[in-house]
């Protein structure tokens, strides 16, 4: 491995992919389908916002959506750890 990532990243990853799955043609039907539809709409109220919240991050590429090993002022911050600013 040998890179340093603080977890962020990761998460932040996970959820694009899932925002990027849950975009897919028939989704909604499906979810539906499993949750029924006062259920999967109560669901959809919060995804849908958070997706688009996670999206503009990536977008903005912050500081948790990136690797810079050139900032030494971060010191070595493993995924376990948190970075101290």
């Amino acid at each position: 491995m040998g890179t340093i990532r603080n977890g962020a990243r990761t998460f932040l990853n996970v959820i694009a992919q899932a925002c990027r799955l849950s975009r897919l043609p028939g989704f909604r039907t499906g979810l539906v389908a499993i949750l029924g539809s006062a259920d999967a709409t109560e669901l959809l109220g919060v995804w849908e916002p958070f997706c688009t919240v996670v999206d503009n991050l990536i977008a903005l590429d912050n500081w948790y959506n990136k690797k810079d090993h050139s900032d030494e002022t971060l010191g070595d911050v493993s995924e376990d750890e948190d970075a101290v600013f």
